[in-house]
């Protein structure tokens, strides 16, 4: 059997392109680091690799909603650190309007208009943003704590004295819950899980992200009782909400009452522990955030090395492996230089 220049050829090239194919396929592992590109070339390892993709991503999720909880705490404790120096300000200058030196019409004009800067400071930092959202705002897109022409202060359109609040949502006088005053939660790889019923989930699974700023510095009513100049017991319904008191202790300046004066600034004390509880409420909300960023970065390191094992290569077996094409390459290229031109004589011939 006569075996033609055009057989020796077309063998020549199959084999040279399947050398240059498996040379090409490895250069590119090298290059990549990929054991494979496509799911028919190992089964077994894509199916592994896709399921820690989607471990990676939901990973990188948390990990950014963790950070943002982070941030808005952050901001959030700040807004109630500056307001707690505040108030521990006003507090100190009402003691020495009371019984200090500073008893007479000027000093006192002066504690009024330091009780005026005080309450622009609060409302400053009750309308805190962070990335344009008032973070002690619940829901709102817009600035939720205004004081109104009487000169209480209003939340998404409701006197914070009329608020009042059971099972964490906040209600209007007529027994409505407030505008935009809801929670908002955030998933950080809890473990999201749906309530019985479907229609919601499970808070203890998310995150809460929302920070009720009206909760901390006040809301509704309560009574107040004191004894006035003359001795006689007042009892009086004032507002729990720490911008209402401080307008209310200037009204008591003005009326040089130092009676009632004092009794607001008792009042004022008494809502001053619920800041100090939300205080530490972030505090604890922070901690909680930070052990689960390192943990998120301890499985963040563990599906990285579980991805090198499925979608990775061994680099000193692939180089290897590399060299053995390289050479197979080279020589198919010497074979036809030296066998090419035979067969083309002969054809001539």
């Amino acid at each position: 059997m006569r075996i033609t220049s055009r057989q020796m050829t077309n063998t020549y090239l199959y084999n040279a392109n399947n050398t240059m194919s498996r040379y090409a396929e490895q250069f590119e592992k090298l290059e990549t680091g990929k054991g494979f590109k496509r799911l028919s070339q190992n089964v077994a390892l894509g199916k592994k690799a896709l399921r820690n993709r989607t471990a990676i991503y939901r990973n990188a999720q948390y990990k950014a909603n963790v950070e943002a909880a982070r941030e808005q705490m952050t901001a959030a404790e700040n807004a109630l650190m500056t307001i707690n120096e505040q108030v521990q300000n006003v507090s100190a200058l009402a003691e020495k309007a009371l019984n200090g030196p500073n008893t007479d019409p000027t000093s006192r004009a002066i504690f009024e208009e330091s009780l005026e800067e005080t309450k622009r400071g609060l409302v400053d930092n009750m309308n805190s943003l962070y990335m344009d959202k008032y973070i002690l705002g619940g829901t709102n897109g817009e600035m939720p704590y205004i004081p109104n022409e009487d000169g209480e202060l209003v939340y998404n359109g409701v006197k914070a004295s009329e608020i009042t609040r059971t099972d964490g949502k906040y209600y209007d006088a007529n027994g409505e819950q407030v505008d935009l005053s809801g929670d908002t939660y955030v998933d950080i790889g809890l473990g999201l899980r749906l309530t019985p019923d479907g229609e919601s989930f499970d808070e203890n699974s998310v995150l809460k992200m929302s920070f009720p700023g009206l909760e901390w510095t006040g809301y509704g009513k309560s009574e107040m009782t004191y004894e006035d100049a003359s001795g006689v017991e007042v009892t009086e319904t004032v507002s729990n909400n720490m911008y209402d008191i401080l307008t209310e202790m200037q009204k008591a300046i003005k009326a040089n009452d130092n009676e009632r004066l004092g009794a607001l600034r008792d009042h004022l004390d008494d809502q001053f522990d619920n800041l100090l509880v939300g205080i530490a409420n972030l505090g604890t909300r922070s901690q909680f955030l930070e052990v689960k960023s390192e943990k998120l970065e301890d499985e963040a390191t563990e599906l990285d090395i579980v991805r090198a094992n499925t979608e990775g290569i061994n680099d000193t077996e692939e180089i290897t492996k590399m060299q053995e094409y390289n050479y197979s390459w080279l020589l198919t290229l010497k074979f036809g230089s030296q066998i090419l031109p035979q067969s083309l004589l002969d054809y001539i011939r």
